[in-house]
């Protein structure tokens, strides 16, 4: 006689992906909406203070590193920049540009294939997790790190899928 298995908990899930990112040497890891500001944030920061032998980069959207640390001091029982071997943040002139070229799409006046600067910045996170050794990045925004990820070989995963 054969039974139905128990559905497989959302939180179950969490632990075995969490327990295969042990399987990573290198880890690039998002800030906003991901170590800072998720549900899934405390459970990251856990992650990352259990797991020292394994590389740990942020890589930021944000283009300097003044609220960093208070920022993540903010969250219960976080990490701070000293447990990352390197924390990037993103060229100023990029973002400026990146950003500025979406506000000229928005409004009509500028269409067509993706421009040398906006694809930069959709590879940049890729690009970075990949120069320290990264195979894997954490990222709330995926439409936005997709490309680098793709285009560098590392996996993508969103916060979301370790909660």
């Amino acid at each position: 006689m054969s039974t139905a298995q128990d559905p497989v908990s959302s939180s179950e899930l969490a632990k075995v992906a969490l327990s295969a990112l042990q399987s990573h040497g290198c880890i690039g890891w998002d800030l906003d909406n991901t170590l800072i500001g998720h549900p899934a944030s405390p459970t990251l920061h856990d992650f990352i203070r259990g797991n020292p032998s394994i590389c740990h980069v942020l890589i930021t959207f944000r283009t300097d590193m003044a609220g960093i640390g208070p920022d993540l001091a903010g969250q219960a029982g976080s990490v701070t920049p000293e447990h990352f071997a390197v924390v990037e943040t993103m060229d100023s002139e990029l973002a400026t540009n990146f950003f500025r070229l979406q506000r000229q799409r928005a409004k009509g006046l500028f269409a067509g294939p993706m421009a040398f600067c906006e694809l930069e910045y959709r590879s940049w996170k890729g690009r970075i997790c990949a120069r320290h050794g990264g195979t894997l990045l954490i990222d709330d925004m995926t439409d936005h790190v997709s490309l680098g990820c793709e285009r560098h070989g590392i996996t993508l995963l969103h916060p979301d899928q370790l909660t």
